[in-house]
C-alpha cells in the first residue's frame, strides 16, 4: 500500500540522509479549533516513533461552538441513518461563511458528506433511508452505481437485447426510474435496440458498438440534461450517473471490442448482471469533474485532500473501523517478513487506521458527527475505540438537542469552487470549441465509442517522435527505418485484417514522406516530446507534450505539432491552441517561440505556419482565464445551432437534434 510506505518514509527520512532540513505544517486554515483538537488527539494516539512530531494549530476563520461537534450511538443502523437525514435536512440553509471576508450563503445538499470505511458493506440503510425521503446523494467512483433505480433501467437496455426481458418490462423500469422524456419517442428508441441485436446481418464485428447502441438509444428517446424528468439538481446527477456508466461500458468493451457480436453483449449483460457491482465495489476511481449538488457518500480513502462544512463518520464498529487484520493466504505466505524492512507496515496495522481515521475527521471544516449502531455480524457489536475516543472529548457533545432557533439561515447555495482538473492540450481544444461538449465529456464522463481505427494517428506520431529522439542523440535515420519504425509503434487493437493492413500502409508511407521531406533538418530538432503545462486559473491546470521544438534554417524557434486527417479522433489543431502550446513552453523554458507549425503527415495534407505575436498570445492567455471562470462557474452553454464543430461531435445527439442529412453520414462513418 502506498499510503503505508509512504507514512514510514517520511517519519524516517531525515535520518536516512544528511543535509535535510525539516519544515513543519503546523497550521490548519480548514478546520474550526474543535475539529483540529480532536484531530491532534487522534494523531496522538500513534506512538511517537511511528509519526512525525507535530501540533496542529487552527489558524482558519471557524469557529467552534458547543453542538458541533456531536458522538452519539444508536441501537440499530435504521435509527442511525434516520438521524443523519434529520441533520442534514435541519442544517441545509444554515449560514455558513467559507472564507473569512466573504458573504454568507446557506449549506446544500453537497456541503455534506458521509465518510465510511467501506461504502459497500455499510452504506445500505443510509442509501435506502436517503432514497424515501428524497435526499439528493452521489457515491464518489463508480461503487455504488449499480444500486440506483436509474442505472437499474439502464442495464435493462442490455438485458433485453439478449432477451433476458421483454419491451414491456423494459418500459416499466425505465418509468420506475423517472427517466422516460415528457416528449420521449419511445418506439424509435426501441428500434434502436432491435437494429443493433440483428446480429444476423452479417456486419463487420466493429459494427455491434456497445457505447454507440447506448447513445443512439438515449439520443433516439430524446434522453438529455434539460428533458430529464425533475428539478434541475436531479437532472444533474442523472446525466452524472449516465457518464459513469459510459466509463464502464468502455471499461468491458476495450478489452471485449473483436468479440463475435452476439456473445459479446451476451457477456455485457451477464458482466453487468453479476460481475460489475463486485468489481467496482469499492473502486477508488471517478469519471468526470462534476460536483453535483448532492450529498456525497464516500470512503475515507476517496476523501483525502478534500474538505466539507460539515462531515458524517458512522459505522463506528470494532474491527470494522480500525479494521480487523484479515487471515488466510497473503503476501507473507510467500515471502518471509525477514526479507523485508518493517514488514509490519505492509499488513495494516492499528496505526494505519488511526491516520486513516485522522483523514476522516480533519475532512470536517466546521461540523463533525460521529456516530455507531451494531452490525448484522457478531463480529462487529461493539463500539470502535475510535467512537469511544471521540465521545471522551470535551469539544463533543454525546446528545443533540438540534440546532438554536435564532440560528441564521440562509437560500441554500452550493459553493463556486473549481475542481482540481489537470486536461490535456487536446482536451482544452474541446473546452474552446463547445463547452457543453466538453461538458459530457470531462465533468459527467460520457467515453465516445471506440472507434475500429483508434492508435493510428498516436502510432505515427510515436513512430515521428522515436526519429527525433534519435536524432538528439546523434543517430539520424533513413527513410529506409520507415517499416521498422511503423511496426514497433503502430498498435491498431479493434481494426479487422483488412483495415489494419491499410493503416499499416498508409503509416509507412506517411513515416518515409516524412524523412524524405525533412531527413536534412532532423539535427536541428532542440526538443521531441517535450512536457509542458500551462497553470490555467486556481484549481485548473492544462498539462501535456509539444510534439516537436526544432530550429529553423532561419534560426527562428518553431513549436511543432503534427496532425493526420486519417486519425479515428479527428483533433484539428486550432489558432487557439497552437498559441497555448506557446504559452506553456513559455511558461516553463522563458524562451519566446517564433513560430507554431502545424505539419500534416498526410500526402495531401496542409501544413500552417504562423508568427507568434504578443497580440495573440496575450489573446490566449485572455481566453484561457475565460475558460476558467466558465469551469468555475459551470456556464458551458452549448453553441447555438448546428455548425461544423458539431458534426465532428460523438455526442452531438445528447445536446440537440441532428439535421437529417447528418443522421446518415453519421450511420455511414459507423459502418451502417
Amino acid at each position: 500500500d502506498v499510503y503505508k510506505r509512504q507514512v514510514s518514509n517520511i517519519v524516517t527520512f531525515a535520518g536516512r540522509y544528511t543535509g535535510v532540513r525539516q519544515v513543519t505544517l503546523a497550521e490548519n486554515f480548514r478546520s474550526s479549533e474543535g475539529v483540529v483538537e480532536v484531530g491532534k488527539s487522534v494523531a496522538e494516539r500513534i506512538p511517537a516513533g511511528s509519526r512525525l512530531p507535530k501540533a496542529m494549530v487552527r489558524a482558519g476563520h471557524q469557529a467552534w461552538e458547543r453542538g458541533d461537534l456531536i458522538a452519539r450511538d444508536f441501537t440499530d443502523a435504521e435509527h442511525e441513518a434516520a438521524w443523519i437525514c434529520d441533520r442534514i435536512t435541519a442544517m441545509r440553509g444554515l449560514a455558513f461563511k467559507d472564507t473569512e471576508d466573504g458573504d454568507a450563503r446557506g449549506l446544500s445538499w453537497s456541503d455534506f458528506a458521509v465518510l465510511f470505511r467501506s461504502v459497500a458493506k455499510d452504506a445500505d440503510p443510509l442509501v435506502a433511508e436517503m432514497r424515501r425521503r428524497g435526499i439528493p446523494y452521489v457515491v464518489k467512483g463508480l461503487n455504488r452505481l449499480f444500486d440506483s433505480p436509474e442505472i437499474t433501467a439502464v442495464v435493462a437496455v442490455f438485458r433485453y437485447m439478449v432477451d433476458r426481458i421483454d419491451e414491456a418490462d423494459l418500459w416499466a423500469l425505465w418509468h420506475l426510474a423517472d427517466l422516460l422524456p415528457a416528449d420521449g419517442d419511445w418506439q424509435a428508441a426501441v428500434a434502436v435496440l432491435d437494429e443493433g441485436r440483428d446480429f444476423a446481418r452479417g456486419e463487420r464485428w466493429g459494427v455491434y458498438n456497445i457505447q454507440r447502441i447506448y447513445l443512439e438509444f438515449l439520443a433516439a428517446l430524446g434522453v438529455r440534461e434539460e428533458t430529464v424528468p425533475g428539478d434541475p439538481v436531479r437532472r444533474e446527477l442523472v446525466f452524472y450517473q449516465l457518464g459513469k456508466f459510459s466509463q464502464a461500458i468502455s471499461d468491458f468493451e476495450a478489452i471485449y471490442f473483436n468479440t463475435e457480436p452476439a456473445q459479446k453483449y451476451e457477456s455485457f449483460a451477464g458482466w453487468l448482471e453479476h460481475q460489475a457491482p463486485d468489481y467496482y465495489a469499492e473502486s477508488d476511481s471517478d469519471v468526470g469533474y462534476a460536483t453535483p449538488d448532492a450529498v456525497t457518500l464516500t470512503t475515507v480513502h476517496q476523501a483525502k485532500g478534500m474538505q466539507w462544512p460539515a462531515v458524517f463518520v458512522p459505522c463506528l464498529r470494532k474491527n470494522r473501523f480500525p479494521s480487523k487484520r484479515q487471515g488466510g493466504l497473503g503476501l507473507f505466505h510467500v515471502i518471509p517478513d525477514t526479507a523485508i524492512a518493517d514488514s509490519d507496515r505492509y499488513r495494516g496495522t492499528v496505526e494505519d487506521e488511526t491516520r486513516l481515521f485522522y483523514v476522516a475527521v480533519t475532512r470536517a471544516q466546521k461540523y463533525l458527527f460521529v456516530s455507531f449502531s451494531p452490525g448484522s455480524n457478531r463480529m462487529f457489536q461493539n463500539r470502535s475505540p475510535f467512537f469511544d475516543h471521540c465521545a471522551s472529548q470535551q469539544w463533543f457533545s454525546t446528545r443533540d438537542t438540534g440546532l438554536p432557533a435564532e440560528a441564521p439561515r440562509l437560500e441554500p447555495q452550493t459553493r463556486q469552487e473549481t475542481p482540481n482538473v489537470t486536461f490535456s492540450f487536446s482536451e482544452l481544444k474541446y473546452l474552446f470549441e463547445c463547452p457543453y461538449q466538453f461538458k459530457l465529456r470531462f465533468l459527467y464522463g460520457f467515453n465516445p465509442p471506440l472507434h475500429e481505427a483508434l492508435g493510428y494517428g498516436k502510432g505515427l506520431h510515436d513512430a515521428i517522435s522515436e526519429v527525433h529522439k534519435r536524432a538528439l542523440a546523434g543517430d539520424v535515420v533513413g527513410n529506409d527505418a520507415a517499416e521498422d519504425l511503423v511496426r514497433r509503434h503502430l498498435h491498431t487493437p479493434y481494426a479487422y485484417p483488412a483495415l489494419r493492413e491499410t493503416l499499416y500502409e498508409a503509416a509507412v508511407k506517411s513515416v518515409r514522406r516524412y524523412l524524405n521531406e525533412h531527413g536534412s533538418t532532423l539535427d536541428r530538432t532542440v526538443h521531441s516530446e517535450k512536457q509542458i503545462q500551462v497553470h490555467v486559473a486556481p484549481g485548473v491546470t492544462v498539462a501535456g507534450r509539444i510534439d516537436l521544438v526544432r530550429r529553423l534554417d532561419t534560426d527562428e524557434l518553431a513549436i511543432v505539432d503534427f496532425k493526420s486527417t486519417a486519425r479515428a479522433q479527428d483533433e484539428d489543431v486550432t489558432r487557439d491552441q497552437l498559441h497555448v502550446y506557446a504559452v506553456g513552453y513559455e511558461e516553463l523554458t522563458g524562451e519566446r517561440a517564433d513560430l507554431v507549425e502545424v505539419l500534416n503527415l498526410d500526402e495531401e495534407g496542409k501544413t500552417i505556419r504562423e508568427e507568434v505575436e504578443e497580440p495573440l498570445l496575450a489573446a490566449v492567455r485572455t481566453q484561457i482565464q475565460d475558460a476558467g471562470d466558465s469551469l468555475r462557474k459551470n456556464q458551458l452553454p452549448r453553441l447555438p445551432s448546428w455548425d461544423a464543430k458539431c458534426s465532428k461531435c460523438d455526442l452531438a445527439e445528447l445536446c440537440r437534434d441532428v439535421p437529417a442529412p447528418e443522421q446518415s453520414a453519421r450511420r455511414a462513418t459507423s459502418g451502417r
